[in-house]
């Protein structure tokens, strides 16, 4: 029992509780789903050592709702409701009471779902509700709010006008069934959202709101250290006021493709250079079928890249470089079943017959893939992972169970995604007899491609042609072809096993171990996170690789190979849910294993094997050099940010090179240097290694014996020096030009004092800062859709970055933004009050020394902190103790001298070679 605002006391009917949830065995949260007066159902998490509570709340309302004269209404009142309530009018409040007490929000409008979320430090989850629940009964929809958002509406559209994606969404949308509400245009801009003919756009917002948004079509999710009754009161008090229920019922009707849109072609002109074939098969709805899971079970069959399968017979034909199968839209009464393949230049002149192989393999999996033993292998694999699941972040369990009550039923809010109780026949072979020639759609991106249509909101070149009745029979044909279903998965057969630990075993914080002279060995076997899993670094200090852009090229290229080359052979591994990447970096290259802790070593070791005496083929050498040659050249036509932040790094960190030269060196390469060159890149070496989880020292050996096969490690080196450049060496103002339509720039505070206490005061200034400079450029002045600021350490010299991105203003208006930002620092200074202060440093402090959620952010914080040198492992405690021990006089004066310190400061600008300022 708990009384609203109003004095009125109110109940909610407890619809399940924690032991009839299904959860993982690891999952040491307790839940309870109630329902409120209203109808509105709730999920309580309660996580009794949560520094932070986390609410999130879905609608069963997205731009399908959208009325047909306003499309993209469902999104811009998600914008606006963020702006202002009744009770708060202030349109900035609501963030800054999350930023001001450790938190961040967001929200998203799907196609038939919005989600609204927050994270806050728990002692301010009542105050941050009363706040966050009060957008959906009471906002305000002020007139001045509308017409400044509505700016920020058309930023967004015009943010995403070059994505490639979002192209193909909308020529997606043009092409399919006009009457279905797919088709219509779900972000919005200045032409779809605007006042009617005696009905203002305010009025829109206000009725969109009244016929969608009540509590019957919303989940929420409180999740704290809160009990479950004290989480049970504050859903009472906070979300009773939400009117019950709403006058319509969602129902699709129409088919998502009309005939004629079905058994079709589609050529797509990208704006990049590209080369990609999209198989989609127009599917029913699958929301019935998530207890079985069934095109997940074929989409794993289709895209098995082990020995034998479509994707080895494709690549091996140099048709293909890469293969996924099972993604694409789907809805109440559709899904697309795609299978997404990334084309060589070979590929683009065999595309029906990739799509003969593909109608081949189907019907290999009809008549021997429908067996419960390859069904329930998958099975094994999915219920590994849910058995020993990493616990996900509050902030993101929240949104992601608000979405979930409204799918499944409330036993499954948790385990529906992994649910699979066995292989239904006939929903298999209904899901298989959809995938036929003439219920397909076969879409090809290039640029050389024929087109005759223009879609007219993002301008996309297009045509759609229908299937010729000689292609339709031989896509029925099934030609034989050299490939069959995957073998018995070897790293199935064993159940996960944690091992024991001994009394005598080494616990607390890694080990180092000098195992060779320039071979040191971190260990950690893990007593807390009691999980039969394991994470295992190598970082390899290389000095002939990042020696120059031409070597480090060639290892980019050598890692790209070396995975191509180990990915059919480490398949069955990787299903299994062992994991590894390869990659350069400053100090020359990483490798990092993950998975069941029983296989990490011996996988290891098997690669360490290869890597040590690799062969490539020439023909994936090449189809592999022109793939990254080509993104490394589009790095122009990335979003301007992106671009930014890139070209800050290599105009700041030693060994960085510009994408655009590693282009350049690579086409220099020809196979048979680069074969007799690679071994070069590893005559010098130096190795750390770290393994930590369920892992013993004694089962690492192999790895060292590996390691020194293959690398000369009886001579330490020098450490590689990899102090950033100072700002005062660098010129002030930089500004590159881009084949983007946007403008941006990027402003970087400087200061090269590595202590701790410098960190701590750059990251207290960015938490400061942050809303006030977004309110300021974004919500009042409309600059720009992205804005924000962010801490940026490199080798622990700290870094404060202001960025803003903008289709409407150019650089210099942007910069000139920036530094009146800049010069209104002393008034900021002087209204932060000492509570502000306070409760900021206190967040701060709390998120520095919060205990590590999984295995993995452990992995992840102590690898950082054993590549940056801090072998005790007590940094970010320091930085703590720093913030703890500073006060607000203190922290004043220093910003003041920050912000004074012009040659520690740099401008990066972006812009088009042409701006047309009146798009």
């Amino acid at each position: 029992m708990a009384a609203d605002s109003s004095g009125v006391t109110v109940s909610a009917r407890v619809i399940i509780d924690d032991q009839d949830i299904t959860k993982s065995p690891t999952d040491q949260r307790k839940y309870r789903i109630i329902e409120l007066d209203n109808g509105m159902r709730c999920v309580l998490v309660h996580e009794a050592e949560a520094r932070q509570a986390s609410a999130a709340l879905a609608v069963a309302a997205g731009h399908f709702h959208d009325p047909h004269h306003a499309q993209g209404l469902a999104h811009f009142l998600e914008h606006m409701l963020f702006l202002g309530t009744e009770k708060y009018p202030d349109a900035n409040s609501y963030q800054s009471f999350i930023s001001a007490h450790g938190g961040n929000h967001n929200a998203w409008t799907g196609t038939e779902f919005s989600n609204y979320y927050f994270t806050v430090d728990a002692n301010y989850f009542d105050q941050a509700l009363d706040r966050f629940m009060r957008f959906f009964h009471e906002p305000l929809f002020a007139r001045q709010w509308i017409d400044k958002e509505l700016q920020s509406i058309e930023s967004e559209f015009q943010l995403k006008r070059q994505d490639e994606l979002r192209r193909l969404y909308q020529v997606h949308k043009a092409t399919s069934n006009p009457k279905h509400p797919f088709s219509k245009f779900s972000v919005g801009n200045l032409s779809t959202l605007k006042d009617q003919p005696n009905n203002s756009l305010q009025q829109q917002l206000r009725d969109f709101f009244k016929r969608w948004y009540c509590a019957r079509r919303m989940t929420l999710v409180l999740l704290g250290p809160q009990p479950l009754e004290q989480l049970s009161e504050l859903a009472c008090t906070h979300a009773q006021a939400v009117k019950s229920g709403c006058a319509d019922v969602w129902d699709i009707d129409e088919p998502l493709y009309l005939p004629e849109q079905l058994g079709v072609e589609l050529h797509v002109k990208p704006l990049k250079d590209a080369r990609r074939l999209i198989i989609t098969f127009a599917l029913p709805g699958i929301n019935d079928d998530y207890a079985n899971k069934t095109t997940s079970y074929i989409a794993h069959l289709l895209g098995y890249e082990g020995p034998g399968s479509l994707f080895g017979y494709l690549r091996d034909k140099h048709w293909i470089n890469t293969l996924a199968a099972g993604g694409g839209i789907s809805g109440s009464n559709f899904k697309d079943f795609n299978i997404n393949m990334q084309l060589t230049e070979q590929g683009m002149a065999h595309r029906d017959e990739i799509i003969g192989a593909l109608f081949h393999y189907i019907q290999l999996i009809r008549e021997q893939g429908l067996n419960s033993w390859r069904y329930n292998e998958r099975r094994v694999s999915v219920m590994n992972a849910f058995n020993f699941q990493e616990q996900p972040r509050a902030s993101d369990l929240a949104p992601q169970l608000a979405i979930n009550l409204q799918h499944y039923i409330a036993e499954d809010i948790i385990f529906g995604d992994y649910r699979m109780d066995g292989l239904f026949q006939p929903k298999a072979h209904q899901f298989l007899d959809c995938m036929r020639p003439d219920n397909m759609r076969v879409t090809v991106i290039h640029k050389d491609l024929p087109t005759d249509n223009v879609e007219p909101i993002y301008g996309c070149h297009y045509a759609m042609r229908a299937l010729s009745q000689q292609q339709l029979e031989a896509f029925s044909g099934f030609t034989p072809i050299d490939v069959k279903l995957p073998d018995p998965n070897p790293y199935l057969a064993e159940p996960w096993q944690l091992q024991s630990i001994t009394s005598d075993e080494p616990t607390g914080l890694p080990r180092a171990k000098q195992t060779a002279p320039a071979l040191t060995c971190w260990h950690l076997h893990d007593i807390d996170f009691r999980q039969p899993k394991a994470h295992l670094y190598l970082g390899f200090q290389l000095p002939n690789v990042v020696a120059n852009p031409a070597n480090f090229a060639q290892t980019r290229l050598w890692c790209e190979l070396m995975l191509d080359t180990l990915n059919e052979q480490c398949y069955d591994a990787e299903i299994a849910g062992l994991h590894f990447n390869l990659y350069p970096q400053q100090q020359g290259m990483t490798l990092h294993v993950t998975g069941p802790a029983h296989y990490v070593p011996q996988l290891t070791d098997t690669l360490i094997q290869a890597m040590h005496s690799p062969s490539f083929c020439q023909q994936r050498w090449l189809d592999l050099r022109q793939r990254l040659m080509t993104n490394w050249r589009q790095a122009l036509l990335h979003k301007p940010l992106n671009f930014l932040f890139s070209h800050l790094n290599v105009q700041l960190q030693p060994h960085t090179y510009s994408v655009i030269d590693l282009a350049v060196e690579l086409e220099q390469l020809d196979f048979t240097s680069f074969c007799e060159s690679s071994p070069r890149l590893f005559t010098q070496a130096q190795v750390q290694m770290f393994a930590h989880g369920d892992v013993k020292a004694e089962q690492l050996t192999s790895v060292h014996k590996a390691l020194a096969q293959w690398l000369d490690l009886t001579r330490p080196l020098e450490p590689i020096d990899l102090t950033p450049a100072a700002l005062n060496k660098l010129p002030a103002t930089i500004a590159v030009e881009t084949q983007h339509p946007d403008h941006a720039v990027i402003a970087v505070l400087q200061s090269m004092q590595n202590t701790v206490q410098q960190q701590g005061m750059f990251m207290l200034l960015n938490q400061m800062l942050q809303p006030r400079f977004f309110a300021q450029l974004r919500t009042e002045q409309q600059l720009g859709y992205l804005v924000g600021t962010t801490y940026l350490p490199m080798q622990q010299y700290p870094h404060l970055l202001f960025y803003v991105q903008s289709s409407r203003v150019n650089n210099q208006e942007l910069e000139q933004a920036i530094k009146i930002f800049f010069e209104g620092i002393p008034t900021i200074l002087a209204d932060i009050s000492a509570e502000e202060f306070d409760k900021a440093r206190q967040s701060l402090t709390q998120q520095l020394t919060e205990k590590d959620t999984s295995l993995r952010s452990r992995s992840q914080r102590l690898w950082s902190a054993i590549t940056q040198q801090d072998h005790d492992f007590s940094r970010l405690t320091r930085i703590a103790d720093a913030i703890e021990t500073l006060t607000i006089d203190a922290f004043k004066t220093e910003s003041k001298q920050i912000f004074n310190n012009v040659s520690g400061q740099m401008f990066l600008s972006a812009c088009p070679a042409n701006f047309d300022r009146s798009r």
